[in-house]
């Protein structure tokens, strides 16, 4: 049998075919015309960069925790948490997931040393330590009554072993013959001290205040001065610096040199107004706010020029290289930010 389709049949057919034609074109049209005005709506949103830092739970970190509330860079983002393992942060550092790394100077030349890509932008503390006594100790006026006493130092070839050291070699003490020195980590270093096991101990700030506000320690010597004392007037030994790596320096000097002006601000803040600052950030580095104002009168910020900041590194390691760790030899230009 042969069927026949009628005309108007088809016309109707064709008339169908022609608008789902019309009526897909125009679908598909409508779904790139939309979607490349989305697009283009996207793309002419700025994107705003993000800087973000690692910083320990220390009164030095306080400008930078206060960088990151206030965001002062324009159309930049600064986000910053708080590390408790140094090697992880230095790793999450050179994996390229976090920016900027706050942590000890000295720290920072060892890694370095090691290979790694890191450079130094800037020193923004440069005297945090004070040697912290046990109750029963008689009071310790000056690095040369340390001779025979016990003390405790946190491992051999720390800053505060070699700058100890220093400081003894200076008033003629042979640190191996005419003292007792241990070497504990911090925390049980604190129990020796309250134990009365030891009869003092280089502890940094805000440790040295919560020791000495809450625990009933005594305060003996400031570093900083005892540095000054040993090495004609200077007070300024770097202790805690900002590191990046050198990939990341180099695609973003000109932020870099805008935040150390606005870091320096913050440091201004934060000493200006000690109350204010303990109040904003106490509960996030885990002392009471007495405890920390007092800990940011006590320590020496300062954030200088890269150009003052390499000047006075180099300096303090050329004056400390005889009881320095190993062969370090003199600090390389590439190791500092040079914008």
């Amino acid at each position: 049998m042969i069927c026949v389709t009628p005309l108007f049949q088809i016309k109707r057919d064709h008339h169908y075919y022609r608008s789902a034609r019309f009526l897909i074109a125009l679908v598909f049209f409508g779904l790139v015309f939309f979607g490349l005005v989305g697009i283009g709506a996207c793309s002419a949103q700025p994107v705003t960069p993000v800087v973000r830092l690692l910083v320990p739970p220390s009164n030095s970190s306080l400008p930078l925790l206060l960088l990151a509330e206030e965001d002062p860079l324009p159309g930049v983002d600064i986000q910053a948490d708080i590390f408790l393992n140094h090697a992880q942060a230095l790793a999450r550092l050179l994996r390229g997931e976090v920016d900027l790394l706050l942590t000890g100077s000295s720290q920072g030349w060892e890694n370095y040393l090691s290979g790694s890509p890191i450079l130094m932008i800037s020193t923004g503390v440069w005297g945090i330590s004070y040697l912290i006594g046990s109750i029963d100790c008689p009071r310790i006026e000056s690095i040369a009554d340390l001779a025979g006493k016990r003390i405790a130092l946190p491992f051999p070839g720390s800053p505060l072993d070699f700058q100890t050291r220093f400081f003894l070699h200076k008033q003629d003490i042979d640190p191996d013959r005419d003292l007792t020195i241990i070497y504990s980590p911090l925390p049980q270093t604190v129990a020796l001290l309250l134990k009365g096991r030891i009869d003092a101990a280089p502890i940094p700030e805000p440790l040295a205040s919560e020791l000495v506000i809450n625990r009933g320690l005594q305060r003996f010597i400031d570093y900083k001065q005892a540095w000054a004392a040993a090495n004609q007037g200077e007070a300024l030994s770097p202790q805690v610096s900002l590191f990046t790596t050198r990939s990341y320096a180099e695609r973003n000097a000109e932020m870099l040199k805008e935040f150390i002006v606005q870091w320096r601000a913050a440091t201004q803040q934060v000493v200006s107004d000690p109350e204010k600052a303990a109040k904003k950030f106490s509960t996030a580095l885990g002392f009471c706010e007495e405890v920390i104002a007092h800990s940011i009168a006590k320590t020496l910020f300062h954030v200088p020029s890269p150009e003052e900041n390499r000047h006075r590194v180099k300096a303090y390691y050329e004056d400390v290289k005889g009881f320095l760790p190993g062969k370090r030899g003199e600090l390389q230009e590439e190791f500092f930010f040079c914008p």
